[in-house]
């Protein structure tokens, strides 16, 4: 039987923001992760099968692509509503028939070979059991050049970027106290060749990047939580200082001499963590948000408690797991600088704006069944190096536009917008267009995967000039320098308006004038009296607004 869609999930839809993703990929094995390589448009995705795959892909002419595609579907749309084939026009991203970006499914197998505008570079089968972890070198003399990834066959490996190619490994069993152990997670220290990785068991295990094959133990922290690492953070203050996530504490630890600080137990597991924008930025990192089990994202503060405990919460889903959080890394609006996005398992992706404590945006990953449950529940979030958003279940990956629109809430709470859409989707006449002409470009090659013990995998090479992207990458800017795109249209703040209640239900006729005597008190309270009038048609819950009957 199918999971029951919750109210905070459709409120979420009800708000949907209009942004669309220009690259959809479904994947024919579980995906397991997800990495965007800081300077390049890049991403690297490890499956269940312990195969890696590297994309390139064309982010502006998929931009281009999909807004012609999409002017073509509302055309349609505006053609079928007017001879009264559809009962309404909708903009709604999940609620379209039609995808009118970029989409492939049961990747690699159906990856057609006429498109140009997404590419695999290598693929290769490079752990036994899963891939668990992928990331990509963050040091500045050494920017992305590297991908270092885990398996559940407890090695790390450290491979080339543009080749693919192994350059450098390490088997963790021999440092575990129990047999039975798995990685779980990597972080690698944004300055030094420092490669930690943590474990089921809570432990955390550093390593020389610089020198893998040596199999060598740099430092270890053992029993920093009571169960599994769930992430780990570098902090500025120090190369040998990090933060662990594990079960239901937050901990400080200096990988030199063990555990620093570690929470109080906050009754519900404690997922991500991310910094926030703005600090990071300023090179501080300060602030970090956390996900929860229970739907709430907690602030934090090291100069405030030393992180001892939680500050306050916002609340985001109570019936979703908040499993994903990333900073925006987008400096150029003050808006963008204090977010962050959260992705939960309904499938939904929140921007919250920590400095106002609300859900200030809202877009749809999964409505639909998934292979692995009712949604596609977001458990892995990026953001590439255009400050594109990247989203990504086990059952496929999308890539967001980075276009800005109108439809945020940037504003005061009580300057909320209406969806485009009405309750369901209705039909569309859209379905003429067809996403047949998109999908990625690989050919049909057999993983050789003989020499999986060997110090260097079996890397298919799908680019025969692969060697001409080091020529343009030479002069790649610092990871927190990267290009910036001009906001300088949005960087001013909009205008306050009124809500007119009769225009919110216009369309139910001129019998609502009456039902809503109140809204003539409107002028006196705008704030406190909007969410008073409306209530019956207005439900609020996390910060996320449902509109019931428009």
């Amino acid at each position: 039987m199918g999971k029951k869609k919750s109210n905070s999930a459709s409120a979420a839809q009800s708000m949907e923001s209009s942004v669309a993703p220009i690259l959809e990929i479904g994947y024919k094995d579980p995906l397991f992760t997800v990495a965007a390589h800081p300077t390049r448009p890049i991403f690297i995705s490890g499956l269940g099968t312990g195969h890696l795959f590297c994309n390139t892909y064309d982010a502006s002419k998929l931009e281009e692509e999909m807004e012609s595609r999409r002017e073509k579907v509302a055309e349609l749309d505006k053609r079928a509503y007017a001879e009264g084939k559809i009962p309404h026009v909708t903009k709604s991203v999940s609620q379209s028939k039609t995808k009118w970006w970029t989409s492939v499914e049961e990747y690699p197998n159906d990856a057609p070979e006429a498109q140009t505008n997404i590419t695999t570079d290598w693929k290769t089968k490079r752990h036994k059991g899963s891939c668990r972890h992928a990331i990509f070198d963050p040091r500045n003399n050494s920017l992305g050049e590297f991908v270092y990834t885990c398996g559940s066959d407890n090695i790390i490996k450290k491979a080339a970027t543009d080749s693919g190619k192994v350059v450098g490994k390490v088997d963790v069993t021999s440092n575990y106290d129990n047999s039975k152990d798995k990685l779980t997670r990597l972080c690698h220290s944004t300055s030094h060749p420092f490669l930690l990785a943590g474990s089921e068991d809570g432990h955390v295990f550093v390593y020389d990047s610089t020198d893998l094959s040596s199999n060598k133990l740099k430092f270890k922290v053992s029993q920093v939580h009571d169960d599994s690492i769930n992430h780990i953070l570098s902090m500025s203050q120090s190369p040998y200082h990090y933060l662990t996530l594990g079960s239901t504490t937050l901990a400080h630890i200096d990988i030199r001499k063990g555990i620093i600080t570690q929470s109080d137990d906050q009754e519900d597991e404690l997922l991500a963590m991310s910094y926030t924008t703005d600090e990071l930025g300023d090179g501080k990192a300060d602030t970090v948000l956390v996900s929860h089990g229970e739907g709430i994202v907690t602030i934090w503060r090291n100069s405030k408690n030393n992180l001892m405990d939680q500050l306050s919460r916002i609340k985001i889903n109570k019936t979703a797991s908040i499993d994903a959080i990333v900073p925006t890394m987008n400096n150029d609006s003050e808006e963008l600088a204090h977010s962050v996005w959260c992705g939960d398992s309904d499938g939904l992706l929140h921007r919250i704006n920590y400095k106002r404590g609300k859900v200030v945006e809202t877009r749809v990953h999964s409505t639909v069944s998934g292979k692995y449950g009712p949604v596609d529940e977001v458990s892995m979030l990026d953001i590439d190096f255009e400050y594109r958003l990247i989203s990504a279940g086990m059952d496929r990956l999308k890539l967001w536009s980075n276009k800005e629109t109108d439809d945020v809430d940037e504003g005061d709470d009580s300057d909320d917008n209406l969806s485009d859409s009405e309750n369901g989707s209705g039909s569309s006449m859209s379905e003429v267009l067809t996403s047949g002409d998109s999908g990625l470009d690989s050919e049909d090659e057999d993983d050789n995967d003989a020499n999986e013990g060997s110090e260097v995998d079996d890397v298919e090479e799908l680019s025969e000039d692969g060697d001409d992207v080091d020529e343009d990458t030479k002069d790649i800017p610092p990871a927190y320098k990267r290009k910036r795109r001009d906001f300088s249209e949005l960087i001013t703040k909009p205008k306050t308006k009124a809500i007119d209640i009769n225009k919110l239900t216009k369309h139910d006729g001129t019998e609502n004038d009456t039902s809503q005597p109140q809204s003539k008190k409107q002028k006196t309270k705008e704030k406190k009296l909007t969410t008073k009038q409306i209530r019956n048609m207005q439900k609020h819950e996390h910060g996320i607004r449902r509109f019931e009957g428009l």
